[in-house]
């Protein structure tokens, strides 16, 4: 009998293995389709991949404004894919070796978990003391009514697969997939429509975020829709809800995911309607058996998966109970510039009656901003007296500064105590620094 059996190789499943065979653990994992997960093979990994290329193909574009003579500049959309799918794998293969140095054996089947202590795949049975569902999540996928070829229709798997750069795309939903895939494609001399159903585009963001990314993609020739739908397709031809009539070579659907339930026999005990629900340590309604990453939606995102696979084998292995706070996971959109952001929104704050002081501070005032000219976008922090409440940042290397913000929230490091930080010159972070010395009391809060 193995101590532990993880059903899922992404990024929950693959850190509660290793975490659980360096605490001396006996570890099966269980995979049905590639090591890496998601993340790995279908998002992260492959799109940053693809992001980098357009990032690059911008800057040599634009090369002469920095004294660079860079002539007849152009692209190979099957190499950009080609590339993608070499890191993946090369990413792949290390991993897969790790999990092997660490003992862990690796099943690669479909698992069905029977019961509390028993997995079965078309070739054999395991026993386990605790099992872990770490099945991850599966893009959304919508019908709509019309007539059209089922390759009209792409989901953020089938993106990375194509061989051919459509024309012009509708992008429905403009969430991280969505407005990541709009830069990607924009960048690459494709049309871009954003249908977003919602009021804002990117709309869990900080309000001033959504409004500044949307002037971003008008000036980069993004239509966007927002408050809109897709209401009919008819062959290439798509009726939007505002009466709008659109033809295009194909469509994204990037409107969220939803989380892969099918792991066994036993799910119908365990799951609810949508995601596997969990109480305490990511126990389900069997005390040996738990939940982490997208499979129990309480954050979609890899580092929170990582997360809760390391703060569960402690509490396996030591009996130590953690608090995953959503509130504390720093979330990411990639392309140029980043945007990053961690805690609560302005909105959020306001809807609550909460008293907060607020600060913005452009970067276009940073010195490394205009030497590298990267000079759009802004640091917003909103704090009280004792704390950091949120920060939203749209900036080169927004990715990282983020982090400095999740540092000091997490140790409950107050505004005054953060300004007495020395930040290194010239360098975007001193942004941070600078938005903490224009704190000041706002006039709507409650």
């Amino acid at each position: 009998m193995y101590d532990i059996a993880v059903i899922g190789a992404g990024p929950a499943g693959y850190t509660a293995a290793i975490r659980a065979s360096q605490a001396g653990l006996n570890v099966v994992l269980f995979e049905k389709d590639l090591i890496g997960g998601t993340c790995l093979n279908k998002g992260c990994i492959p799109t940053k991949t693809i992001l980098y290329s357009c990032n690059l193909l911008s800057e040599l574009k634009n090369a002469d404004k920095y004294g660079i003579s860079a002539d007849n500049i152009s692209f190979d959309f099957i190499k950009i894919q080609e590339r993608q799918k070499e890191i993946s794998a090369k990413l792949r293969k290390a991993l897969t070796g790790v999990i092997k140095n660490h003992k862990i054996t690796i099943i690669e089947e479909e698992a069905n978990v029977i019961d509390s202590n028993t997995i079965i795949t078309k070739n054999d049975t395991y026993k386990a003391k605790n099992i872990i569902i770490a099945t991850g999540s599966t893009p959304n996928t919508i019908k709509f009514p019309g007539t059209y070829d089922s390759n009209f229709i792409l989901t953020s798997d089938d993106v990375l697969n194509l061989s051919v750069l459509p024309e012009s795309i509708i992008i429905a939903g403009s969430g991280a997939i969505g407005t990541e895939w709009a830069r990607i494609f924009s960048s690459l001399g494709t049309k871009v429509t954003v249908v977003e159903i919602m009021k804002n585009i990117i709309p869990s963001a900080d309000y001033e975020v959504s409004q500044r990314i949307a002037r971003i993609f008008k000036r980069n020739k993004i239509d966007v829709y927002t408050e809109t739908s897709i209401q009919e397709i008819n062959g290439n031809n798509v009726k939007l809800s505002n009466g709008k009539e659109l033809t295009v070579d194909c469509i994204l659907i990037a409107a969220g995911r939803q989380p892969e339930v099918n792991f066994g026999e036993i799910n119908k005990a365990i799951k609810t309607d949508k995601f596997v629900e969990t109480s305490d340590n990511y126990r389900t309604k069997i005390n040996n058996i738990y939940a982490i990453g997208d499979v129990n939606g309480k954050s979609l995102l890899a580092h929170s998966a990582i997360k809760q696979a390391e703060d569960l084998i402690e509490f396996i292995v030591n009996g130590k109970s953690k608090v995953f706070d959503k509130n504390l996971v720093p979330s990411v959109i990639y392309g140029s510039p980043e945007i990053a952001s961690i805690g609560c929104t302005e909105q959020f704050l306001i809807e609550n009656k909460t008293k907060y002081k607020k600060s913005i501070f452009p970067v276009s005032a940073l010195g490394k901003a205009h030497s590298e000219d990267k000079i759009e976008g802004f640091i917003k922090i909103l704090a009280d007296e004792e704390k950091i409440l949120g920060t939203h940042i749209i900036s080169e290397e927004a990715s990282a500064m983020i982090e400095q913000i999740a540092v000091a929230m997490k140790n409950n490091i107050s505004p005054e105590e953060l300004k007495d930080v020395i930040y290194a010159h010239p360098t975007y972070s001193e942004g941070i620094h600078e938005s903490l010395l224009t704190l000041k009391e706002t006039e709507n809060n409650i």
